[in-house]
Parts: structure tokens; C-alpha cells; sequence
């Protein structure tokens, strides 16, 4: 008879006793009910799947709701929640259009898969502990069948952790399958520092009491494999038990797959009892905090914000549908206006970007301010050539008087945009209010029309409340510098663009090439890749300060040598536009004759739509972890984000870099090299998601940010990993879980070669928009600690035996290096190695010792770091590393995360089993005996049975009972 195995996890108050924002969401928690909520569903979504999608949606937000109610004790549920569908779905049932809701600003979307993630739900975190998250996954298929949502749990109970990680930046308290940093299987000291180094190895999880399961080789063998360490090998997993007795941790489902786990861990003295040391992520993200001290300090409920309430309310669940944008444009007009050309820059970029940019369907509205305001064009639909030629025309260039910014926001919330759905304010102005109505005068009918706000700070002098207005709408902010040949102010019209009704992929346009030249050339040009994602209507536009600088008009040469012409002349924005229907794959050059003065410049920009419409272009977006909010750089640290995909597939390896402009005019553009590595501001490497910390700040004022992407040689689309194809021999359980989809994922992504595709050459730019920074550090330079190493691990070399109980031993110690500054530089580490786990806490990891390795590294931040080191260490002893990272002045970094050692001269798994005895109870081996009995009874009655006649008897057996009530989970 098989017996089974138990895996106990203990509560975290046994291990203490023995061991010692989101920018653009509106979502506002008010007297308890969350408001504002937006489930968004892709225009890749077929409607014929609509209606069983949302009734799903509906299902699942109202259970979601009764859990998140009970996991808060009662201090929080949903209160409205508004399904958007796509603004092509034309029969499906809804109460009326869209106010000012987005896919690109809501909470949850439900999209195309993402062939790592495939249909399970997923949070798409970038920032640290408390930061929230960008947006919730779904697929379709996770919401229509039943065997999906089977695979990850009741819908409410995943959307409930999903939120959590969403609003309050909590994370996981699981492992994940061969992730070093967040593993399996971890080893607990039980001595708390009386018998150093003697553990049980224990399953990666919270729980408030002992969590029963088995463990099973994913290969088919009816036990693990060990490694040399005496740890389960990586194809060992630990299969909870379906019936448990613990009722947390919400985050470390679906590893504990109960329905009994409802509560988060907390507090040591609570009755949910969080595990300080277990690798997970919340753990190393959070130093060990609790999910509920991370809640409780949100602004959800920090100072006693939304106590408990006994009125609960189900949530009022509406469909709308996204409409078409309306703006209205609210131009600056003051006298200032005329310095430096401004007012012709602004007329030249409005004009190109109504006559080419906004989409047909919008509606436009202008509006102009100085002392006063006035309605210049009212709101039009654009829907052909004429009506954008008529909107483009009503600008012009006369510019005087004051500045009323207050005045044309009036204008524009009360005359114009007052009842329309989707309303966007484009506020471009260069010059601090000095007439009356001001922006405080209107700002809360502004903010009660429910209109977002687009800033544009024209020169270094413009209005300081800009950033304001924008970060309380939910809005962007850029900034424009003198200097710009129109690249900033581009940018910050085409920002505009995103709350349009989105495109489906298949027909989006994307930038492949930007190029701005001033110099004393008669001829200039350069080249181009067009990939194998883009091709149909490339279009290059090539406009200039003045057209007699252009002396023959641009053209463009084919891959193969031949010359496309035919560019037509646009006479009031000195632009020259070449359109090729279907480009070839390759490489393209550019090239036009110029007069070759070096005071003009000519301004370049390629776009091209998908080459195949079933075949997703390659795309990048920028943006900055503060959002439109002003900037502290002294106390506030500011990523700045690139991410690329494929659909929703990272692009991985790709050369990303950001341009950051300064405030200066003079002074010269900051590049960062954004890395996707999982480290310093990255967390999590092969995403697709490209970060690093902004740390050089040269003045206060206003900063712009942009993206550029190349393959670098190296780029590869990663469309999914597979387990092992090979078709072994496996108990059931076994094969259970290799047909179960892996928890995805950890500290990095999985890349399988075999499942990844080669970019080729190609280049992606994509504007990131701008922050205002009031306050630099003093001194400017070396103000931040260096980031925290968070990829140490331990390779264990050789091992020979030496003098008594111990081992000579060669080890290589691996991390990626952190910087100088945050992420930026090199550092210097000191190295811990104990025997005592807790020695390596973030307040006893100083206390020197003769276990202290200093290490002096010139590696810059982001490579690799590979330390050999020979140590003699006692045998059955475990020995825990981490390292901190110092910089030149002294300031530390967090402590790593850390890393495990064990030599044994036997490999024995240890288990921590409390009700485990010496030996079989005598009424154990009376039931065993019995057991026998009957089975030999049961053979001879089907062999009988072959001699008499044909009788099947089938065994349904309690094991495969459990494994069908596995799969059959909702």
C-alpha cells in the first residue's frame, strides 16, 4: 500500500517562536465602496463572444466584491464598476457611451493572450512595495471556460488577489518552479540561533496552520529526486491537499488551492500570522512586511480611513461603450506667444495634426486665450478632408495681451465640451497666469465635467500649477523647449491621440524612424529598417523652418536600389509628404537636396501601419513612474519605463534607451540604457518592460523624456515556453500536473529558444511625456544608496572532505550588479555568511563579523558579478548568504535577498511532520492486513470471472477521486 506524505507549513507565529500609482486611474474608495472601477474589454475581443463575457465579468465582479469585503473585515467592496466594450461592438445591450472611461486607463482589461501567461490572470506590476500596479489580465478564455478558470481558481476569489496587488502593490507569497530568488521549497531554522544551521525544508507559502499535501516528481517517478544539497530536485512539486484547515494566505494561492484560504496574512499576534521568511516576493519587495501592514498603510485605510461597516451594498454594475473623443484645443495667445516663434510652431503642429492625426469620428473644437477667451471653431465632427481643412484654417498667428488660463478652461467646460462623452482638454500656453479667471477659479468645474487635461508647457516660463491640473484629471504633461524643431510639441499632440477609441493592432501606426539635421550639407540622408511586422502605408514627412531650405524634394530608395518619388508639398507647414502603399522588407534610405545653410534644420519622421493584418506589429510606449505629479528628486525616485511587445508578447533583449531633456537649453540630452533584468528598478526580468532610476537632475524645471528602441542585434520575440514533450510513464498525480499550467512567474519570464522568434533589424520611438522637478539634491550627484541586489545565488563547485565533520569547498557566489546610485554605476558589497538566518535581518546584518567577505567591484551596474571563494564549512550544517551594496560615501543598500548552503554526507529529504511516530500504530497495520486481504479476495474473483463469463470491475479509488475533484476545481 502507497502511503502518503505530509508537508506541514507552519504559521508564522510558530516560526517567530522557534526561529526568533496608478497615474491615470480615478478609482476613489469613498465610505467604504470602491467608485470608479472600469473593466475594459480589447477591440481584439469577438462580440459574438460578448454576451457570455460579460455575463461573466458580472459574476465575477459581484462574488470578487463579497470576498474583498471579508478578506478587509468589512472595511471595503465594490461599489460601481462601468464594462466598457469596443466602440465596433454593435449588438450588445448598453445603458449609453462612455464619460471619460478608456481601455488605457482602466483597471481591468480583458485582451488577447500573452503567450508566457497564456490564459492566467495576471497583474502587471513595475513598481516596489505600495506602488500600484498598471492593469489586471484576462482572456476571453479564462472567462468562458470553465476548465480555465478550473486551472486558477473561482473567478471572484482570483480577481480579489489580482486587485490586491493592483491597488495596494502587494505580491505573491508562493514559489515558483526553478526560480532561484522566489523557489519551491525553502529551509526553516527551527533552533532560533541554539542549534545554528539545523532546519526542515518547507513549501514557499503564508499560512496560519499547517498545510497538508504531498510531494510528487512532475516525471513520472513516485518520488523526488534530491540534489547534492539534499533539496527536492527542480522536477519536485508539492501538491496541497484539496481539504485544509487554513484559511490564509489570499497570496499564496492557487499553491494552497483551497476554498478555505479567504484572509491575508498579518501581524505575528493575529489570527493569520504572517511567515517573515519565506523567499517570496512580498517578502523581499516589502522587507518582510505583511500583506495587511502594506493595506493598512494605503491610503485606503491609513489613519483609520474606512473603518469597519456592517452596510454592505452589492455593486451597481453598468456596460458602456467608448466613444469618440471630443477635444477641444485651448491655444495660448498672449503676447509672449510671438517670442521665439512660438505661435508659428504652435499653428504649424496644431494644423498637421488635424489635417493627418486625429481620427475621423472625433470631434475638434478650438479655443484661444489672452486677457480673454474666445470660441475660434465650435465642436465639429471630422469626417472628411473639407471639415479638417476648415478646422485648420482657423488658425492663425496673431498673438497679444495677458494670460487668462482660467478663462479659456471656462470656455471650454461650460461652452464647448459641457454633456459630451470622452471630452480631452489640449492646453498648450507658455506664460504664468496674470489675468483673471485663473486656474483655481475653475479647477472644480473642470474636475466636475470630467474632462481630462493635456498640458503642454511651452518654454521654461510657463505656469507651474500645469502639472496640477493634469495629474487631478487624470491627464499627461509635456514640455516644449525653445530649441525643439518640433519633435516636443508633436509629441504631445500625439498623446492626445491615446484616448481616441483604440484601433485593433492590426491597423496601428508606429514610428520606425525620427531624424533631425542642421548643418552645411547640400545633400544629406540616411537609412532605415522596415521589419517584418510593418510595411502597408509607410509614410515619410519631412518639414523644415523654411521651404527654400529644401532645394530638391525628398525621395526614397527601395532595398533593392530603386527610387520612390513623387513627395507632395504642403505650403502652410513646410512639410513634404512621400507615401509607399506596401514597403518590402529591408533596408530603405532617405535622402533630399538642401541649401546648405547651417541656421535652418529639416525634421524627419518615417511611420508605417502592419504589414499583414494577422500578424501584430512590434510597439513600443514610454512613461514615467511619476505620472503628471510634480517631482521632490531630493526624496522622490522617478523610473522611467519603455515597454516593448509584440501584441502582448515581450520583445526581449532589444537595445532601449531614453533621451532625457533638460530643462537647459543649452544643455545636452541624458541617455539612460533602460535594462529589463529584474534589477534596481526593474522587477522583473524578461517582461518586455525596460527600466531604470532617473538620478541626474542638473536644475529644477521642467524634463521630457522619449524612447528609443533597436533589435541591437539580440531582440527575440518570447511566444511562450513548453514543459517536456517527452511521454513518460507517470502516476496520476503526475501527469495531473504536467497537464496543469505553471504559476507564472517569478523573477524572470521563462524564454524556451525553441518557442522564440528573431526580431531582425528593426527601431521603434515613442514619446514618454514630461515632469516638472521642484527640488534637486544636494549635492546633485551621489545622493541615493545603491538599489538592492536581489539575484544572489550560490554554485557550489567542489567539495572535499577535510579535517572532522567539515568540507573543503569552492563556491561561486552570482549576482547582477547594482550601481552606485540606485541602479546607476558601480558599487562595492559586503558579504554575510551565517549559520543563523537571522543574523542576515536588516537590523543585525552590521554587526561584523569574521564571516565578513568585502569585495572592492568596478562592474557597472546591470552585469554580471562572479566571486570564487574557498571556505571551510562543518557538514549537516546550512549556511545562509547576503550581501548589501555600498557606494563611496557609505550609503547602504537593503539587504539581498539570500541564498542557501547545505553539505551533507547523506541526502535524507527532511520533513517536518508534528503527528509523525517511530514506528505504525497497531490498529494502522490491522488495517492494512485487512486491505491486503481484500485485494487478494478481489483478484480471484475477477480471474474466476474470465473462466465464467465476462465481469469488468472498475476501481475508483479515494486517490483518483481527489485528482478528478482537482481537475474539476471552480
Amino acid at each position: 500500500m502507497r502511503m502518503k506524505t505530509h508537508i506541514y507549513v507552519w504559521a508564522a507565529t510558530s516560526l517567530l517562536l522557534v526561529v526568533g500609482v496608478r497615474g491615470g486611474s480615478r478609482v476613489k474608495l469613498v465610505n467604504n465602496g470602491y467608485e470608479g472601477v472600469v473593466v475594459a474589454i480589447s477591440q481584439e475581443v469577438d462580440e459574438m463572444d460578448g454576451p457570455v463575457i460579460i455575463d461573466s465579468l458580472k459574476e465575477m465582479i459581484q462574488e470578487a466584491s463579497r470576498r474583498l469585503y471579508r478578506a478587509t473585515h468589512k472595511r471595503a467592496y465594490f461599489r460601481s464598476v462601468k464594462i466598457l466594450i469596443p466602440k465596433s461592438w454593435t449588438n450588445t445591450s448598453v445603458i449609453g457611451n462612455a464619460l471619460s472611461e478608456s481601455f488605457q486607463d482602466s483597471e481591468v482589461r480583458v485582451d488577447i493572450m500573452n503567450s508566457v501567461y497564456k490564459n492566467q490572470p495576471y497583474t502587471q506590476q513595475t513598481g516596489g512595495c505600495g506602488d500600484p500596479g498598471l492593469y489586471i489580465h484576462l482572456t476571453a478564455e479564462y472567462l468562458t471556460d470553465r476548465q480555465q478558470s478550473a486551472w486558477w481558481g473561482p473567478r471572484g476569489k482570483v480577481l480579489l488577489l489580482e486587485w490586491a496587488k493592483l491597488r495596494w502593490g502587494v505580491f505573491d507569497e508562493l514559489g515558483y518552479p526553478g526560480d532561484e530568488s522566489f523557489p519551491l521549497f525553502y529551509i526553516w531554522e527551527q533552533s532560533n540561533g541554539r542549534f545554528p544551521g539545523t532546519g526542515v525544508l518547507l513549501p514557499t507559502c503564508c499560512a496560519n496552520v499547517p498545510v497538508e499535501g504531498r510531494l510528487i516528481d512532475k516525471t513520472g517517478r513516485s518520488t523526488c529526486a534530491l540534489t547534492p544539497q539534499g533539496e527536492p530536485d527542480e522536477n519536485c512539486r508539492f501538491l496541497p491537499y484539496k481539504d485544509q484547515l487554513a484559511t490564509s494566505s489570499l497570496m499564496s494561492y492557487p499553491l494552497i488551492f483551497s476554498d478555505t484560504v479567504v484572509n491575508f496574512c498579518s501581524g505575528p499576534d493575529s489570527d493569520h500570522p504572517h511567515n517573515p521568511v519565506a523567499p517570496t516576493k512580498q517578502n523581499l519587495f516589502c522587507g518582510g512586511r505583511s500583506v495587511w501592514e502594506v493595506m493598512m498603510g494605503h491610503k485606503d485605510f491609513a489613519n483609520d480611513a474606512n473603518p469597519p461597516t456592517e452596510r454592505y451594498l452589492d455593486p451597481d454594475i453598468q456596460v458602456v461603450q467608448h466613444a469618440d473623443a471630443n477635444y477641444a484645443l485651448v491655444l495660448d495667445y498672449s503676447g509672449s506667444m510671438n517670442d521665439l516663434y512660438r505661435i508659428h510652431k504652435l499653428r504649424k503642429t496644431a494644423r498637421r495634426w488635424i489635417l493627418h492625426e486625429v481620427a475621423t469620428g472625433s470631434y475638434v473644437a478650438i479655443i484661444r486665450f489672452s486677457k480673454y477667451a474666445q470660441l475660434v471653431h465650435r465642436l465639429i465632427k471630422i469626417t472628411d478632408e473639407a471639415s479638417r481643412k476648415g478646422l485648420a484654417d482657423s488658425i492663425t498667428t496673431k498673438a497679444d495681451g495677458g494670460t487668462s488660463i482660467g478663462a479659456g478652461l471656462y470656455v471650454a467646460v461650460k461652452k464647448t465640451l459641457a454633456n459630451v462623452k470622452n471630452p480631452v482638454i489640449l492646453l498648450i500656453t507658455d506664460g504664468e497666469e496674470n489675468e483673471n479667471p485663473r486656474i483655481k477659479d475653475i479647477l472644480q468645474n473642470v474636475l466636475d465635467s470630467g474632462v481630462r487635461v493635456i498640458t503642454v508647457a511651452f518654454g521654461a516660463e510657463a505656469d507651474p500649477k500645469l502639472e496640477k491640473i493634469a495629474q487631478l484629471t487624470g491627464g499627461k504633461t509635456f514640455t516644449v523647449n525653445d530649441i525643439d524643431e518640433g519633435h516636443m510639441l508633436e509629441d504631445a499632440f500625439d498623446g492626445a491621440l491615446t484616448y481616441q477609441p483604440p484601433p485593433p493592432r492590426s491597423n496601428t501606426t508606429v514610428t520606425i524612424h525620427e531624424e533631425v539635421y542642421r548643418g552645411t550639407e547640400l545633400q544629406t540622408g540616411s537609412s532605415f529598417m522596415v521589419d517584418f511586422t510593418v510595411g502597408q502605408n509607410l509614410v515619410l514627412r519631412l518639414d523644415t523652418d523654411d521651404r527654400y531650405h529644401v532645394t530638391h524634394e525628398p525621395h526614397l530608395v527601395r532595398p533593392d536600389g530603386n527610387i520612390v518619388g513623387g513627395a507632395v508639398f504642403d505650403p502652410n507647414t513646410f512639410t513634404w509628404i512621400l507615401k509607399v502603399p506596401m514597403a518590402e522588407q529591408g533596408e530603405w534610405k532617405w535622402r533630399v537636396g538642401l541649401s546648405g545653410s547651417a541656421d535652418k534644420f529639416i525634421r524627419l519622421k518615417v511611420t508605417a501601419m502592419t504589414r499583414d493584418p494577422t500578424v501584430f506589429p512590434i510597439t513600443t510606449k514610454a512613461w514615467m513612474s511619476s505620472g503628471a505629479r510634480e517631482v521632490n528628486a531630493s526624496t522622490d525616485r522617478v523610473i522611467i519605463f519603455a515597454e516593448v511587445k509584440q501584441g502582448n508578447n515581450p520583445v526581449v533583449n532589444a537595445d532601449v534607451r531614453a533621451l532625457v531633456t533638460p530643462p537647459g537649453e543649452a544643455e545636452p540630452d541624458e541617455v539612460y540604457i533602460l535594462l529589463d533584468n529584474g534589477q534596481g528598478a526593474d522587477f522583473q526580468a524578461g517582461d518586455g518592460i525596460y527600466s531604470r532610476y532617473m538620478t541626474r537632475y542638473s536644475r529644477t524645471g521642467r524634463y521630457s523624456v522619449k524612447a528609443q528602441v533597436t533589435d541591437g542585434g539580440r531582440a527575440v520575440i518570447n511566444k511562450g515556453f513548453l514543459t517536456s514533450s517527452q511521454r513518460k510513464r507517470r502516476s496520476a498525480e503526475a501527469s495531473y500536473y504536467e497537464d496543469r499550467p505553471n504559476y507564472c512567474c517569478g523573477s524572470y519570464i521563462p524564454l524556451n529558444p525553441d518557442k522564440s522568434q528573431n526580431t531582425g533589424n528593426f527601431s521603434r520611438i515613442s514619446g514618454g511625456g514630461s515632469l516638472r522637478v521642484t527640488a534637486i539634491p544636494v549635492p546633485a550627484s551621489d545622493f541615493h544608496p545603491p538599489a538592492a541586489v536581489r539575484d544572489l545565488r550560490i554554485v557550489l563547485l567542489d567539495d572535499v572532505e577535510g579535517p572532522s565533520d567539515f568540507n573543503r569547498v569552492n563556491i561561486s557566489l552570482i549576482w547582477t550588479a547594482t550601481g552606485d546610485d540606485l541602479d546607476v554605476g558601480s558599487a562595492q558589497y559586503v558579504l554575510r555568511m551565517t549559520s543563523n538566518r537571522n543574523d542576515l535581518s536588516e537590523n543585525r546584518f552590521n554587526n561584523a563579523s569574521s564571516e565578513t567577505i568585502i569585495y572592492d567591484s568596478p562592474v557597472e551596474a546591470g552585469e554580471n558579478i562572479n566571486k570564487t571563494e574557498e571556505l571551510l564549512l562543518q557538514r549537516d550544517i546550512t549556511f545562509f548568504f547576503a550581501l548589501q551594496a555600498v557606494d563611496d560615501v557609505g550609503r547602504k543598500s537593503p539587504i539581498s535577498n539570500v541564498a542557501v548552503l547545505r553539505l551533507e554526507d547523506s541526502h535524507p529529504l527532511i520533513l517536518l511532520e508534528p503527528n509523525s511516530q517511530d514506528s505504525f500504530p497497531i490498529w494502522a497495520i490491522l488495517l492494512i492486513v485487512i486491505f491486503m486481504v481484500l485485494i487478494i479476495v478481489l483478484v480471484a474473483v475477477v480471474l474466476l470471472s474470465r473462466k465464467h463469463g465476462n465481469y469488468r470491475v472498475e476501481h475508483n479509488t479515494p486517490e483518483r477521486e481527489w485528482i478528478q475533484n482537482s481537475k474539476n476545481i471552480l
